[in-house]
């Protein structure tokens, strides 16, 4: 239930199974995306600013206990797609 569609399952696991040690959030094949600050020849993924988004509205960087962070993230559901 983890994984959908689960036919992609075992595509996800060897993924992980290789080892997570990076993540690029931009890229310079293509110019749709938020512009790198300072890098004119990079942009970002859009969903990684629509995730630093959702975490400042919950309040971070306070993760108090009974903050809106603490109550609702991590969410209960991530979903992630291919590029």
């Amino acid at each position: 239930d983890l994984i959908a569609p689960a036919s992609r399952k075992n595509e996800v696991v060897s993924f992980v199974k290789g080892g997570l040690k990076d993540l690029s959030i931009s890229r310079t094949t293509f110019d749709w995306g938020v512009p790198v600050p300072g890098d004119d020849d990079h942009v970002m993924y859009v969903w990684i600013d629509a995730l630093t988004n959702y975490m400042s509205a919950l309040g971070y960087p306070n993760m108090d206990e009974g903050s809106k962070f603490d109550k609702y993230w991590p969410a209960s559901l991530h979903m992630v797609g291919k590029d």
